[in-house]
C-alpha cells in the first residue's frame, strides 16, 4: 500500500514540475536568482539601469527576471515597446508596494481601469482647453503664462550681474510656480516659508522614493530593516503633509469660485484639519530623514498670489460638484481625497522631470560651448523679440533637448507598467501581474541604431535639410495608452525657457566639468545631474 501511495505521489510531483517546466519554457528568458530575493541583490542600487541594460545584451531584447515577489518583463527594444503599450492588457500598474500600498490606486499616475481612464480624460482635455496643443487658441495665453515664470530668472540672473549661481535651483523655483499657476490657480512668493518647506518634501521624497525602492518587491523589509522603516515613516508623513497644504488650497479655492464641499466627497482624515489654528491655518512640519528636531509653521493660504486664469483644480472643483448634484456613478472618482492625489501627481510629474530635462540641458550646453552658439544663434535669428514661438522653426534647439533627453534619459527605466491578465508578446508568454519595463536607457544608447551613443550630438536628430527627425526609436515621453498627458505642456515649458535665456545669456561652468561618474547622474525617482553652478554671461 505504501509503495502504490509513494508512486502515485511521485506521478503526481512529476506531472506538477514538467508543466511548471513548460510554463517556464514559454516565458521570456532570462537569469536565475535566488530564492525569495530573486534578481534582486545583483542589481547595482546606485545604477540599476546599467545592470538591466547589460542583461539586455546577454538575453535579448526582451527577458524576464524575478524581483523578490513579482516578476519582470525587461523590454529593450522599442518596437516591442510601442506593441506592448499600445495595448490595453499592458495598461495597469505592476503590484508594487508604493503604487498599491501607499497611493492606494488614486491619482493618475498609480491608478487603473475606469479611474484612470476617468482621470486621464479630464486632465488631457483641460490642458488642451489651456492652450497645450499646436493648434489651440489658448496657446498664446499659456505661453505667456510660461513667460511670467522666465522674465523672473532672466531679472534675476540680471542683477546678479555675472557671479555664480545654481540656475538650475533658480529655474526650478520659477518653473515651479508656472506649474503652480497651471495646476492650483496661485503663486508663491520667492521667499515663501511654506514654499521652500515644500519643495524640500518634495526633493526628499523623490529621492526616498528611489531608495526605498527595495520596498517595492520586498514589502516584508519596512518591518525588520530600520534604515527602510525611517525612509517610509519620511515618504507617509511627507504625503500626509503635501495632503494638509493641499486640502488648505482647496478650501481657499471653493471659497473664490463660491462652491461648496460635496456631501460624500469629504475625505475623513481631514475632518479637524482646520481646528489647528484660531484662523484655519494649517500647521506645517518640517522635517527631514537626518534631522532629530521637527521645526512648525502655521501656513496662511491669503498669502498665496492669485492667477486670473484657468487652472486644473477649479476645473476639477466644477466638475466634482457637476457629478454630485447629478448624482453620477462617476462621481466616486471626483472625491477629495482622489484630487490630494492627483494634484501631487501632475505637480511632481510636471516639475521634476522638466526642471530635470533643463538641469541636463544646461549643464551639456556649458560642456558643449559650440552646440551652444549654434543654438543661440537660431533663437536670436528666429526670435530676437519676444513673440509667439513655434518649435518648429527651432530645429538646432529642438535637437539639442532631444539629444539631452536621449544621452540622460530622465526616467531610464521608464515607468513600469502592468499586464492585466495572461498574454503573449514577441512570442513569449507574458502572465498576469507581471511588471513590464520600457528599459528607455538601453533603447537610447543601443549603438545598434545610435552611432557613438556616448557621444552628445544633437544633429542625429536633424536632416540633410536641416529639419528636426523623429525617430520611432526615441520615447522621451513613453509611448501607448499611458503616455505622458503632459508632454506637450513640458516642451512648451522646456523651450519658453532656453529662448528666453539664450537670448539674454551666454551660459558657462563655474567650475570644472563633472567627472566621468558624476556625469552618470544619480538615480532617484528622476535621472538627476550633478549639482554645478553656472556663470551666466549678459550679451
Amino acid at each position: 500500500m505504501d509503495v502504490i501511495f509513494l508512486w502515485l505521489v511521485t506521478i503526481v510531483l512529476g506531472f506538477l514540475l514538467l508543466k511548471q517546466l513548460y510554463r517556464w519554457r514559454s516565458l521570456p528568458p532570462g537569469p536565475w536568482g535566488l530564492p525569495v530575493f530573486g534578481y534582486l541583490p545583483f542589481l547595482d542600487p546606485e545604477q540599476p539601469h546599467l545592470t538591466l541594460t547589460k542583461l539586455a545584451e546577454r538575453y535579448g531584447p526582451i527577458y524576464g527576471i524575478d524581483m523578490g515577489s513579482t516578476y519582470a518583463v525587461i523590454i529593450s527594444d522599442y518596437k516591442l515597446v510601442r506593441e506592448a503599450f499600445a495595448k490595453d492588457v499592458f495598461s495597469g500598474r505592476a503590484p508594487l508596494y508604493l503604487t498599491h500600498g501607499i497611493m492606494r490606486g488614486f491619482g493618475i499616475i498609480c491608478s487603473e481601469g475606469a479611474r484612470w481612464k476617468d482621470q486621464r480624460k479630464l486632465v488631457t482635455t483641460w490642458l488642451k482647453s489651456f492652450g497645450m496643443s499646436k493648434h489651440s487658441v489658448s496657446r498664446d495665453k499659456l505661453e505667456k503664462r510660461i513667460a511670467s515664470g522666465v522674465h523672473e530668472v532672466v531679472q534675476n540672473l540680471r542683477e546678479n550681474n555675472g557671479s555664480p549661481v545654481n540656475l538650475s535651483d533658480m529655474i526650478t523655483h520659477s518653473l515651479g510656480n508656472v506649474v503652480n499657476d497651471i495646476i492650483f490657480g496661485f503663486k508663491y512668493d520667492a521667499d515663501d516659508k511654506t514654499w521652500r518647506w515644500f519643495r524640500q518634501i518634495q526633493e526628499e521624497g523623490c529621492h526616498e522614493m528611489g531608495v526605498s525602492a527595495i520596498v517595492n518587491f520586498l514589502p516584508f523589509m519596512r518591518f525588520i530593516s530600520p534604515s527602510i522603516q525611517k525612509t517610509m515613516e519620511v515618504l507617509i508623513r511627507g504625503q500626509a503633509q503635501t495632503h494638509r497644504l493641499y486640502a488648505s488650497i482647496i478650501a481657499r479655492r471653493r471659497k473664490m469660485l463660491g462652491l461648496q464641499k460635496p456631501a460624500g466627497a469629504e475625505r475623513p482624515a481631514h475632518d479637524k484639519l482646520f481646528d489647528e489654528h484660531p484662523e484655519g491655518f494649517i500647521k506645517c512640519t518640517k522635517y527631514s530623514k537626518n534631522a532629530s528636531n521637527d521645526e512648525v509653521h502655521f501656513f496662511n493660504p491669503d498669502v498665496l498670489i492669485p492667477s486670473q486664469d484657468e487652472c486644473i483644480l477649479d476645473k476639477f472643483l466644477i466638475e466634482q460638484k457637476r457629478r454630485y448634484e447629478n448624482k453620477e456613478e462617476s462621481a466616486i472618482f471626483v472625491t477629495d481625497e482622489q484630487l490630494h492625489f492627483l494634484l501631487a501627481d501632475m505637480f511632481g510629474a510636471g516639475l521634476d522631470t522638466t526642471s530635470v530635462t533643463l538641469s541636463w540641458f544646461l549643464l551639456y550646453m556649458a560642456l558643449y560651448p559650440d552646440e551652444q552658439e549654434l543654438v543661440r544663434e537660431e533663437i536670436l535669428s528666429v526670435y530676437s523679440e519676444e513673440c509667439e514661438i513655434d518649435s518648429s522653426k527651432l530645429p538646432k534647439l529642438m535637437a539639442a533637448i532631444c539629444e539631452t533627453q536621449r544621452i540622460r534619459s530622465i526616467v531610464p527605466v521608464g515607468i513600469p507598467h502592468g499586464c492585466l491578465q495572461d498574454t503573449y508578446l514577441g512570442n513569449y508568454r507574458i502572465p498576469k501581474g507581471a511588471m513590464i519595463v520600457p528599459l528607455q536607457w538601453a533603447i537610447h544608447m543601443d549603438p545598434n541604431i545610435w552611432e557613438d551613443p556616448h557621444i552628445f550630438k544633437p544633429s542625429r536628430f536633424l536632416d540633410e535639410n536641416g529639419k528636426l527627425l523623429k525617430p520611432q526609436e526615441f520615447i522621451p515621453f513613453q509611448t501607448g495608452k499611458r503616455m505622458c498627458p503632459g508632454d506637450e505642456l513640458s516642451r512648451m515649458l522646456t523651450v519658453g525657457f532656453m529662448v528666453q535665456l539664450f537670448r539674454s545669456f551666454r551660459v558657462r561652468l563655474e567650475s570644472k566639468p563633472p567627472s566621468t561618474k558624476e556625469m552618470q547622474g544619480k538615480v532617484g525617482v528622476t535621472l538627476s545631474p550633478p549639482h554645478v553652478l553656472f556663470v551666466c554671461d549678459s550679451l
